[in-house]
């Protein structure tokens, strides 16, 4: 006997509304409904939060992976290797290991990686996902997953470290014993892929179009085992093509300013986030960045309306965003241009996020965050919160 009703939500990380138009083959002849979203300003440390709690970075806490805070941070003893050698220290698969070591000794079960973060500067940062949001929660809300533990509702959920095909396979070996009444699966290589060669070409179509034959493949899993089966489709985020690079930190070091002492920064590929720890480094931090030809300044106001002002200047003083397209390079997520960026303005073309599904979409559904709903609505238990 088949069970009455399974919902299916099928994240694939930067299937832009723009990237969906270039490819829609993808479930052509499924979809009902689809819908352009807005995107968070931010990178996927402040999407997938807001996704499964339906709050803004603002209201759940979390918004870059790293925040000032040296007093709280959790592995200050890294300032002992900042006399390492760069030649070693520096390379890829050793900052890999580094930040298995760490996640390890700190007791950390979130995502966490350390990029190309200076080991010099670590310490003045303590980092927001200490936790799997996916199994235990956020620094303020609740999840999708909290609510469904709390009623005991079985669902699935992808496990961190296990590759695409691997989720397929362990949701649909769920799906056929009729073992979830929800499914939450994030599927990661098409961000990975458009990092590398951007957001058009043969490579990103072979794979949109392994994903539309996965996808296909689980919901006819789910058809076979369910009377009722609705899914959606959706992403946090689009992906730009990088149209250039700029050393935004070579122009910060030329005021003269001491780092730690007179301010701290951290360099996302996208942006710049600082704090002034004195009023001259302040006055001089600004005059720079107010008037600069890649990038500009975000004022409260335009914070306040992206749903990522802080009142406590948790993620920084200042805030400078790059020109859409423009990468930073250097940054402490990286040395190179890369091919494909996402983290720009959530209102240029390119970062607009993407919904499919075959049920009507609600017309309120205008923003990410807003997906949440739309998962409350599919649980019975839970619809009246949605």
């Amino acid at each position: 006997m088949k069970k009455p009703h399974v919902a299916l939500f099928i994240f694939i990380d930067a299937f832009g509304w723009e990237v969906y138009q270039r490819n829609r083959f993808v479930l052509d002849g499924l979809v009902r409904d689809s819908r352009r979203l807005e995107t968070i300003l931010g990178y996927s440390s402040a999407c997938d939060p807001s996704i499964i709690s339906g709050l803004l970075p603002s209201e759940h806490g979390m918004w870059s992976s790293f925040y000032y805070s040296p007093a709280t941070c959790p592995y200050r003893w890294l300032r002992h290797l900042r006399w390492l050698p760069d030649a070693v220290f520096n390379r890829g698969r050793v900052r890999y290991w580094m930040s298995k070591i760490i996640k390890t000794l700190c007791g950390f079960t979130g995502y966490f990686m350390i990029y190309s973060v200076p080991f010099k500067v670590l310490p003045f940062f303590d980092y927001s996902e200490k936790r799997s949001i996916w199994h235990e929660g956020l620094l303020r809300g609740t999840t999708i997953f909290n609510r469904l533990d709390s009623r005991r509702i079985p669902y699935y959920v992808h496990a961190s470290g296990t590759s695409d095909h691997e989720r397929f396979a362990a949701l649909r070996g769920e799906l056929s014993r009729g073992a979830i009444d929800f499914a939450y699966v994030s599927l990661g290589r098409l961000d990975a892929l458009m990092h590398k060669v951007g957001n058009t070409g043969p490579q990103v179509t072979e794979l949109m179009r392994d994903y539309d034959r996965q996808i296909r493949e689980t919901i006819a899993a789910a058809e076979a085992a369910y009377e009722d089966v609705s899914w959606y489709v959706f992403t946090d985020h689009g992906m730009h093509n990088t149209t250039g690079a700029y050393d935004l930190i070579t122009d910060v070091q030329k005021l003269g300013l001491i780092y730690g002492q007179d301010y701290v920064a951290f360099y996302d590929a996208t942006m710049g986030r600082f704090w002034a720890l004195t009023d001259a480094a302040r006055t001089a931090l600004a005059a720079l960045l107010a008037n600069h030809p890649k990038g500009r300044l975000l004022g409260d106001s335009e914070l306040r309306d992206l749903g990522v002002y802080f009142q406590d200047r948790t993620y920084g003083d200042l805030i400078f965003l790059m020109n859409s397209a423009v990468q930073i390079v250097p940054s402490y997520m990286g040395g190179t241009r890369m091919a494909g960026i996402h983290g720009f303005h959530p209102h240029d073309p390119d970062s607009y996020a993407t919904m499919l599904s075959n049920r009507t979409l609600p017309d309120s559904l205008k923003r990410i965050h807003q997906i949440h709903g739309l998962m409350l609505r599919e649980i019975p238990a839970l619809s009246k919160e949605a």
